[in-house]
């Protein structure tokens, strides 16, 4: 047999922790590693309902940053060290898949039947192929489990701008000189730049010619020159919109919007834009995902967040989590009456299905490191 990476790091990791067995819960808190929205207390007790111990938050920054935190113990790890170690991990689906799971941070769910190995729902007949590993020495496994999603397409005054104009032309309708000036970016860390891409033509989960760089290089610039604004948050960018100060806004999901619809701006809406290089799209999803670091310090209660996370307390934090916002869970059987009537209008619940449809799964940008300068330089002209 071929000794692997993940052969050492799981041999370090009985050499740092021992041989798992039945332990008691710990009394201290256990840390959940994830970005600070998840910090809220209202979501920590619902895992502290589930797993019958506390949760405090490890605030991951980006995550980038993920994998320097969970870096495995060597042999010899102090008793400090391990406690301090993450027993749980929220980050961005592509970085747990592409990154995290390859590099041997995070375990698969359901090769020791804590969790099956299954797809799941984002809405009904959607399931994303995504979400399980295609091949691997162990198997067919879950790289974790769907916790919420947001949409990366655009925000619209449904009175100004044709949503299903946007939806048959897709995003050069920017470049119409009626919108000119009239439009704003979301400086978004994570979507902002595959969104411009897809603005260019180019899809932003693949390597690019060196012709497409040059093509991206000037059309961001076109992009950034023509917006009315540049928002920091898509707060910002909402309020723009509602106060009619421009006409759409971009990268804008449903959970950006979902305040402004609940405070009667109901002509804000997502339009997902068509005719895109992402197999006619031009839009996708971003997914949290929950995962299981090695050398998880308590894998008792981590299991139990895993068999829980569509409980009914869970799924109702995470869909009120830093305000309304849209949960893989509330597809769930039993999740029904989580949200009001008018929480449902405001997220669009009903047209789920067809927005998901249309968007693609959130994958790593592979230039990256390349464009995200172009689109900064670009950014930095306007101030």
């Amino acid at each position: 047999m071929t000794i692997t990476r993940r052969h050492l790091m799981a041999f370090g990791a009985g050499l740092a922790l021992g041989i798992p067995g039945t332990r008691a819960l710990a009394s201290a808190p256990l840390h959940l590693l994830a970005p600070a929205a998840y910090g809220e207390a209202a979501f920590l007790s619902s895992l502290k309902v589930v797993a019958r111990t506390g949760f405090d938050l490890q605030p991951l920054n980006g995550d980038d940053d993920a994998l320097a935190l969970l870096n495995p113990l060597l042999p010899g790890a102090t008793a400090a060290q391990r406690a301090a170690r993450p027993s749980l991990v929220i980050a961005a689906h592509p970085w747990l898949r592409g990154i995290l799971w390859p590099e041997g941070a995070v375990d698969p769910l359901g090769k020791d039947g804590s969790a099956p190995a299954s797809d799941f729902e984002l809405a009904p007949g959607l399931r994303p192929g995504l979400a399980e590993f295609e091949t691997g020495l162990e198997g067919h496994y879950l790289v974790g489990r769907p916790l919420r999603f947001e949409l990366a397409a655009v925000g619209v005054d449904s009175r100004r701008v044709s949503v299903s104009a946007l939806e048959d032309i897709g995003l050069s309708l920017i470049d119409d000189p009626v919108l000119s000036g009239r439009y704003g970016l979301v400086a978004d860390a994570r979507s902002l730049l595959p969104m411009a891409m897809l603005y260019c033509g180019l899809d932003p989960f693949r390597l690019q010619l060196d012709s497409e760089l040059r093509r991206f290089e000037a059309g961001a610039h076109r992009l950034v020159e023509r917006a009315a604004l540049v928002a920091a948050t898509p707060a910002e960018a909402v309020a723009a919109l509602a106060e009619g100060r421009i006409d759409l806004a971009l990268p804008l999901g449903l959970g950006a919007l979902a305040a402004a619809r609940l405070a009667g701006n109901p002509h804000l809406g997502v339009a997902v834009p068509g005719r895109g290089p992402l197999a006619g799209r031009a839009a996708f999803y971003i997914l949290d995902m929950l995962a299981l670091p090695i050398q998880c310090p308590q894998p008792e209660a981590a299991r139990a967040i895993f068999a829980a996370i569509n409980s009914q307390p869970i799924v109702s934090a995470l869909a009120h989590l830093g305000g309304l916002c849209p949960a893989a869970g509330l597809m769930a059987p039993g999740n029904a009456d989580v949200l009001s009537g008018a929480e449902r209008q405001a997220l669009d619940f009903e047209a789920w299905p067809r927005l998901l449809g249309r968007c693609a799964a959130m994958a790593l940008v592979p230039e990256r490191r390349r464009l995200q300068p172009v689109l900064d330089a670009a950014l930095a002209a306007r101030k």
